[in-house]
């Protein structure tokens, strides 16, 4: 009953990316935008590379595959952004980013009106990192990972 490898019933690095890949693909196809969705992805995507090179050491020089991909995600631009907006989330810092939200759901189309915040503006349509949607960004990263990763060790994704 014990799960000492893992977290709930997610043991690996591809089972918790096949969840964040899951999520993501809700949160696409939803016209109401769930934040609550939005930021486990992003915190899931920022910390899958540590899942991967369990116990890596940034500081020192890569020593095998798992650690050359933890060096080489942390190196692209997009997920600069996303590590930026995880730490945002945990440690409520600034970031050099600037987030925005756009809210055009009509009243009749609202699928949860418990998450709506703010009743004047609705629920959101869709977030933005300096203008640029976030699911852009995502959509980046889960390729890189994708494709850099779990397809190269030949593990493939439906």
């Amino acid at each position: 009953m014990n799960n000492i490898n893992g977290i709930f019933d997610i043991y690996s690095p591809e089972e918790f990316f096949y969840s964040i890949n899951n999520a993501w693909e809700n949160y696409k196809r939803s016209k109401q935008k769930s934040v609550e969705i939005l930021l486990y992805v992003i915190m899931g995507l920022n910390h899958l590379r540590e899942w991967i090179a369990s116990g890596y050491d940034p500081k020192k020089t890569p020593t095998n595959d798992e650690e050359k991909f933890f060096q080489s995600i942390f190196n692209k631009a997009s997920f600069k952004v996303i590590n930026s907006l995880c730490n945002k989330t945990k440690h409520l810092q600034r970031m050099k980013e600037n987030t925005s939200s756009e809210h055009n759901v009509p009243f009749d189309e609202w699928s949860d009106i418990d998450a709506v915040r703010n009743w004047d503006k609705g629920p959101a349509s869709d977030y933005f990192v300096d203008g640029i949607n976030i699911i852009e960004i995502i959509n980046e990263i889960i390729g890189f990972y994708r494709m850099e990763w779990f397809k190269k060790k030949g593990i493939t994704f439906k």
